[in-house]
Order: C-alpha cells, then structure tokens, then sequence
C-alpha cells in the first residue's frame, strides 16, 4: 500500500508538491479474470479518454488473452486515435480462436504511449453480463511496470477487505485474481470473518502452488467449512491477509446467485485498522471544512432499497456519522449530527437502511434522491482513508443480490476548491434503466458554489457525439437516464459521458437496473 500523501503526489493532483524522482507513467496496464459459460459472458468497457483528459493523440493498446493456467492464447495490438466507446469482448476472441463451450482466464490490457498518462492503471470497467443481468467494476489488478513502481505500492503490506460476504443454499462469496510473473510456492490466505452481530472468526487456507500469470477463482465456502454457521444466513465481511507478490492484490470479490445464475461484484479495499503512522492520518485540518464527507445516490420507489455498509476497516480512531438527506433540487428534509458513532476499538460491521430511515421519520413521499454522510473525528484524528459499501438492490425480484460499490469519503482538503473545475467519465448501458447521478457536493461547511456541466455523448460507431448542459446548485442532484434520442444515438449499445464542471466538487455514481432485480453499480471515473 502506498501512503495517501505520496499517492498525491505521484498523481499530479492539483496543489500537491510534485515528486521529482518519478517517471513518468508511459505504459498504463490492467489484468482480469474473465469468464464464459451457459449463464454470462465477459467484456472491458472504455473510453478513449487519454485524447481529452491528457492531450495524447495516440495510445497503442496490447491486449492478450490467457487461460486459466496463464498460458498466452493469443494477443491483439489496437491504436486508440479518437474519443469513442471501446469493448474487448471474451466472445469475439474466443471465437477468433474458433474455440467453443466454457472458458475461465484472464485478459491483460497494456496502454503505452510516449507521454506521461499520470497513472499506471487505466480507467476501463469489467462487466460479466447477459441480457437478465450485469456487474461491473472499474481497473482492478495489474502487474507492475518495474522495481520502484512494485517497491512503491509494497511501502506497507496490508490486509484486503470492504466488501460484503454471503453463505446459504443460494448465495455463495468468492475472490478471484491473476497472479504476476512471479511463481507462488504455496498461495496462504489468514482471514478475519466479522459477522452481523459484529462476531469475530480467524482461520487459514493454502492455495497451493499458483503459476506465473495463473487465474485464481476462490469460492470461501470450499476453504471454509463453517462458513455458514459463522455468517448465520446474513452477510458479513472478511479481511483477507496472503502472501502474494509482483503485482497489485487489488481482488475481484463479489458472490454468486445459483436460483438466477448470476453474479454481483466489486473490488477489495485496503484493511488500514493496523496502520497508525503519521501518514495515516490527514494532517492539513481546516475548521471550515468537515473532517470527512461523501455524497451517495438514494432508490427508493419500485422495491428499490438502498443501504450504507459500515465496515471496520479504518485506522484507529473514533467518529460520529451525520446524516443529511435531501431532494433532487438541494432541499435539506432531514439532519442528524450524531445519527451513529463509530469506535475502532468495538470493530463492529454496520448497516444504515435508508429505507426505514425515511419511513420511520414520515419522507417516503417527499422525494429524497441524496445523502450526505458526514464523518466528525474525535480528538482530529482523521484517517486518511475511509472506505464504505453502498448497496443498491431491489426486494421481491429472481435476482437477491445487490450491488456493493466500494468507495472512498473525501477528506476536507482546502486544495481542492482552488481547482479552476473538474472532469469525469461514466459508462451508459441502453440493454436496461440505466441511471448516471451526477451532485454538487463538498465537505467544505459553507458551501454556496454552483456547477456548470457539459456533458458530452459518446458511442462505438465513431467519434461524433451528443452535448448537454446543465446548472446544479449546491446540494442539487440530477440524473441522466436514457431518453429517445440517447437510445437512437447509442444504437442499443454501451456509450460513454464525459461531464466537464467549471466546479471539483462534482461526485456521482452509474447503476443499470434490470427487470430481473438485478442491479450493476459503481463510482464514475
């Protein structure tokens, strides 16, 4: 894990002292798992963001194909020269190498060019679909460029954890990665399993031997034979310690549906409640600035629900969470500076139901789009990191399983508001009710500034696109759906949105909600 602080830094952003030791960032590379069978497929969504965001014409892509046991089946040079929606499909190579019935492996993307793209990571989605379903999640694992960018990202050895588990007859939880160019004699797993009564189970695993560039898929219950007696038909959240090395251990982890084969996953996160060095904690506190705080996206009508998952995966410290909700236009109906209070040492796993929230105090019919949640530091000791779970699902449907978006709670960072604006990018499905919320939100305590957006349409067919604009005043919240012209447009296919703010404050989310119940879900870029 790197520190926050020399994360800044590497990434040029905004008000942060550059590193002058770095190299510039000229390759750019992912790695994920992938998988076709009778119930769902795989593709890697992106946008060829590079030519607007950093002014590179050009960006040559390298894609190769893996199987399971990280033997080369086949790699593919593509040139990314225009702004336009791009798809790796599992299918399309597969059949490429006329090859037929399931298929389990990975796929490595390497995006080099010859000027600097700032992160070595780039920002495409992975999405295991079929028409009744889909789950996404944005860049996870990747084999490092060379020694200092592994010795950079290895600075401390940490835990991976944040996500929701499941064990019952139809629900079962997993982790899965491609392991680097270095052989493992013998994968180890440590775990720490805390259930909804905030109970604590450890155990350990071994792996076996895993080769250079091998696809692991790990279904817990086949390591954990208790796993269901500890979970007690409710979900949980493990913290998983291994011994991996030679590229970045950020996990695919999600859980199968076997009644409607189906997926839903996210990425792990770091467990930081063993990091208490200075760097792991925000130093740089401004009294006209919250501690904490991050906008989420509320569902409620048609049996949608939405929850916030607290898990106890932060350093220690102790906090109490204010709750702000408000409608789609920036009226406040509901505050509660002390709506819970979180203390490391009790290490418990919480959930707010914000659906009970807002029935329990009469604003079920008030049209409550938005949260803002909060964080009050005791003591100002302030985590650099603080990581939630937004779950988004809906009740009474073939699909049981929410999305669990992880995402981080922006630090009150005066930086930040002497940026001239800012930009972001979303994927847009049109095979469903796609939804991309976009809210004028900061921790910043007396926030008056209003947003001028542009939001820019692409699709695949070519580098032509659709503009819109929109003001969004402080605490306003708006969503983008998929009307006519947008369906016409995107021609039934996935297309991308770039939103261009004159203000960087700008937060937001991107759902598909299917008729089965299933919901995808993540941050935007």
């Amino acid at each position: 894990m790197k520190s926050l602080y020399k994360h800044l830094s590497s990434t040029h952003e905004f008000g942060e002292e550059l590193d002058l030791t770095k190299k510039p960032i000229l390759r750019s590379s992912s790695i994920f798992p992938v998988i076709k069978n009778n119930n769902f497929s795989s593709r890697i969504l992106f946008l060829g963001y590079w030519l607007i965001k950093r002014n590179i014409p050009e960006v040559s892509l390298v894609i190769t194909l893996r199987n399971k046991n990280g033997k080369i089946l086949c790699r593919k040079l593509k040139t990314i020269n225009s702004v336009q929606s791009f798809s790796i499909n599992l299918d399309s190579l597969l059949n490429e190498l006329k090859h037929t019935g399931d298929f389990f492996g990975s796929i490595e993307t390497e995006f080099h060019t010859t000027r600097d793209m700032v992160f070595p990571y780039p920002a495409l989605v992975l999405e295991y679909f079929n028409k009744f379903f889909d789950t996404f999640v944005h860049t996870i694992g990747r084999v490092y460029n060379d020694i200092e960018d592994l010795a950079d990202n290895e600075e401390y050895k940490v835990s991976e954890t944040g996500f929701d588990i499941y064990a019952n007859d139809d629900l079962s939880s997993f982790f899965a990665f491609v392991n680097g160019p270095i052989s493992n004699s013998d994968g180890l797993i440590e775990y720490e399993i805390t259930n909804f009564e905030s109970k604590k189970f450890f155990g350990s695993f071994n792996l076996g031997k895993i080769n250079p560039f091998e696809t692991k898929f790990i279904e817990f219950k086949d390591y954990i034979p208790d796993l269901f007696t500890m979970l007690g038909q409710k979900s949980g959240a493990i913290s998983l310690k291994h011994n991996f090395e030679g590229f970045y251990p950020r996990l695919l982890v999600g859980n199968f549906q076997t009644s409607f084969p189906s997926v839903s996953f996210t990425h792990s996160y770091y467990d930081c409640t063993k990091c208490i060095s200075n760097s792991d904690y925000w130093n740089r506190i401004d009294n006209r600035y919250y501690d904490s705080s991050i906008y989420v996206p509320l569902f409620f009508n048609d049996n949608k629900y939405t929850d916030l998952i607290i898990y106890p995966n932060f350093s220690p410290s102790d906090f109490d969470l204010q709750i702000d909700l408000y409608d789609k236009h920036g009226k406040i109906f509901y505050d509660n500076t002390n709506f819970i209070s979180i203390k490391s040492k009790d290490s418990k796993l919480s959930k707010i139901e914000f659906k009970k929230l807002i029935e329990k105090n009469n604003l079920i019919d008030v049209g409550i789009t938005s949260a803002h949640i909060i964080a009050h530091f005791k003591d100002k000791k302030i985590p650099t990191r603080l990581k939630f779970g937004l779950n988004v699902g809906m009740s009474g449907y073939e699909s049981k399983l929410p999305c669990n978006i992880c995402f981080n709670s922006k630090l009150g960072n005066p930086n930040i508001d002497e940026k001239p604006g800012s930009f972001h990018w979303s994927p847009i499905f049109t095979n469903s009710k796609s939804v991309v919320t976009i809210a004028n939100f900061s921790p910043l305590k007396e926030y008056v500034q209003s947003a001028n957006l542009i939001f820019n349409f692409y699709h695949k067919q070519d580098s032509s696109f659709i503009t819109r604009e929109k003001n969004l005043q402080p605490k306003e919240e708006y969503r983008i759906t998929i009307d006519d012209e947008l369906k016409s447009f995107l021609h039934d296919d996935v297309g991308w949105v770039t939103i261009k703010s004159d203000n960087p404050n700008m937060e937001g989310y991107y759902f598909n909600f299917h008729s089965s119940g299933s919901v995808g879900g993540d941050h935007f870029f």
